[in-house]
């Protein structure tokens, strides 16, 4: 749990470091602009980290093993000699991914998500 939040912790600054040097690039520094390049900037790990939830999940696994049956099916006359050989694998889905950075990018996008939404309303 410790090793999430400091990933998160550095994602979070990597993101407001990046969003300064964008706004400071673009050349007009507003309190505004930085607000809306944070923001922009945040979707990218909320997206990804949301896409590698879901992925852990295994909201993709009968997808994919459709398709790895679909690929292994042949003729009729093929499957035939499979069955009557024995060489008939199981065909079973994969077991759960599990990626380190899914929690620290889903928590540090929602985190400036959420912030740069309320910085947004506090300075209107």
């Amino acid at each position: 749990m410790k090793q999430i939040a400091v990933r998160t912790g550095w994602l979070i600054v990597a993101m407001l470091t990046t969003s300064a040097l964008i706004v400071f690039r673009q050349g007009t520094w507003t309190a505004v602009s930085f607000i809306n390049a944070a923001f922009l900037l945040s979707l990218v790990p909320l997206s990804l980290g949301g896409l590698l939830f879901v992925y852990e999940r295994g909201f993709f696994n009968g997808f994919a093993y459709g398709f790895r049956r679909l690929r292994k099916r042949g003729t009729k006359a093929e499957s035939y000699v499979e069955e009557i050989a024995g060489e008939h694998e199981a065909d079973e889905p994969t077991g759960p991914v599990r990626f380190a950075i899914t929690y620290p990018l889903l928590f540090s996008g929602l985190l400036l998500f959420l912030a740069m939404i309320a910085a947004g309303y506090a300075v209107q």
